[in-house]
C-alpha cells in the first residue's frame, strides 16, 4: 500500500512539473539571489509569490526603489530578460498597523511587506499583544511553486516592540528564567525561536527574511519546532507543490488543484511545570514572569477555496498530554493521508474536526480561516 500510494505522489509530481514547463520559472539561483521579484499583471505591480510565471506575464526586480526592465514570459517558456543583476539592492521589510476585526483587543494586528510607489504590498500579517509581547495568531497565503530558495539563517528583527526579545530567547536567559521561577533547572526548556508564518512558505531570500520577526515568533521547544511542526509545515508546502491534487474519496477521484492556501497559525493558553517544592504548577515566560509566554498549544488552520479546510493541533512540548486534555480542545478526526506524523517523533500533534475546533477555540477566526 505504502509502494502504491509513493508510485502516486511520483506520477502526480511528474505531471505537475511537465504541466508548469507551459510557463517559465524562476531559477533558484536568482531566488537565492537576495532579489525582490515584482509581478506586473494588467500593470498592477505587487509581490511575485511564485516561482512560476504564465506565458505573456512580466517579471521585475525591485532596486533601491525603482523597477528592473520588464523580464516578460514568452511563447518559448523563456524570460526576454535575464532576471540577475548583481547591482540591485533590494528594500527591506516593513511593518505597519492594519486594522482587522479577527485581532481582539487589545492585541494589535501587524502586516510584514514592502512598500513600493506609495502602496504598501503585504506578504503576511500577525495579531500579537505588545503589552506582555504575546503572539496570538498568524495569516498568510501559500502559493504553487516548484522552485524554493534554500533554508537561511537571518537576524531576528524587534521592529522597535521591544528590546529585550534577543535576551529573552538566549538559552541560558531562559533557563535562569525558569530556575529562579521553579526553584530549580528543568533541562527540557529549550525554546527555539518558533517561526510562526515559516520562512518555508516564501521563495525567496528577500521573502524568506521578512519572516524572522519577533511578532512572529513563539518559545517553541526545541523538539517540537523540528519535529511534529515539521512536519506540518513541510505538508502544507507539499499541497501547494501539487503532490495531493486531484484526491480520491470514497474511490472517487475529486478534481482539485491546491494551488493557493490559507493558512492560519495561532496559540492557546500558557504552558506550565510543576514546582519542584510545593507542586504548584507554574505558568511560564521568558521575560519578567509576566511577558512572552511559552504557549501549550498552537494550531494550524489550512483552507481551500473548495471549501476543504484541515486543522492540526501540537502540544508545545515533548511529552504527550492526557486524552482527555485534548479532548477539551479537539475533537480527533483521521488526518489527511499525506500527513505523516511518524515521521518525526517528537512532539505531539492530532487532527481535529475543523468548524467545531474554529467555534470552540478561534471563534475570531469564523469566516477568516
Amino acid at each position: 500500500m505504502h509502494d502504491l500510494k509513493y508510485l502516486w505522489t511520483c506520477l502526480s509530481l511528474y505531471f505537475f512539473v511537465g504541466s508548469v514547463r507551459a510557463s517559465c520559472h524562476i531559477e533558484p539561483t536568482d531566488l537565492a539571489a537576495n532579489y525582490l521579484f515584482l509581478s506586473n499583471i494588467s500593470n498592477v505591480i505587487d509581490i511575485q509569490r511564485s516561482d512560476i510565471v504564465e506565458i505573456g506575464h512580466s517579471v521585475h526586480l525591485l532596486c533601491s526603489g525603482t523597477l528592473s526592465s520588464a523580464s516578460k514570459c514568452n511563447i518559448n517558456n523563456a524570460f526576454s530578460e535575464p532576471l540577475s543583476s548583481l547591482a540591485c539592492e533590494p528594500p527591506d521589510a516593513v511593518v505597519i498597523n492594519v486594522q482587522d476585526t479577527s485581532c481582539p483587543f487589545p492585541s494589535t494586528t501587524f502586516a510584514v511587506g514592502f512598500n513600493f510607489n506609495g502602496r504598501f504590498m503585504e506578504l503576511y500579517r500577525n495579531c500579537f499583544n505588545i503589552s506582555n509581547l504575546a503572539f496570538q495568531h498568524s495569516i498568510y497565503k501559500a502559493y504553487r511553486y516548484v522552485n524554493n530558495a534554500q533554508r537561511i539563517n537571518a537576524q531576528w528583527k524587534s521592529d522597535q516592540i521591544s528590546g529585550q526579545f534577543d535576551n529573552a530567547y538566549e538559552r541560558r536567559t531562559t533557563q535562569a528564567c525558569l530556575s529562579t521561577t521553579l526553584g530549580a533547572a528543568q533541562p527540557q526548556c529549550k525554546f527555539d525561536r518558533g517561526h510562526m508564518t515559516p520562512a518555508s512558505a516564501f521563495i525567496s531570500t528577500a521573502l524568506k527574511k521578512a519572516t524572522f520577526r519577533y511578532l512572529n515568533a513563539i518559545p517553541q521547544y526545541e523538539g517540537v519546532n523540528r519535529g511534529k511542526w515539521k512536519t506540518v509545515e513541510s505538508w502544507v508546502n507539499n499541497m501547494v507543490r501539487g503532490m495531493y491534487d486531484n484526491p480520491t474519496i470514497n474511490n472517487v477521484q475529486i478534481p482539485r488543484t491546491y494551488d493557493v492556501l490559507k493558512v492560519c497559525i495561532g496559540v492557546l493558553g500558557v504552558h506550565t511545570l510543576k514546582h519542584n517544592t510545593n507542586n504548584n504548577m507554574i505558568p511560564i515566560y521568558l521575560l519578567d514572569n509576566s511577558k512572552i509566554p511559552v504557549p501549550m498549544w498552537i494550531y494550524k488552520i489550512v483552507s481551500h477555496l473548495s471549501g476543504d479546510k484541515w486543522v492540526m493541533l501540537t502540544y508545545n512540548d515533548r511529552i504527550r498530554p492526557s486524552d482527555e486534555e485534548i479532548k477539551i480542545i479537539c475533537e480527533k478526526i483521521p488526518c489527511h493521508w499525506g500527513l505523516n506524523l511518524n515521521e518525526r517523533p517528537a512532539g505531539n500533534t492530532v487532527c481535529c474536526k475543523p468548524a467545531e475546533f474554529i467555534t470552540k477555540n478561534a471563534a475570531h477566526l469564523t469566516g477568516v480561516c
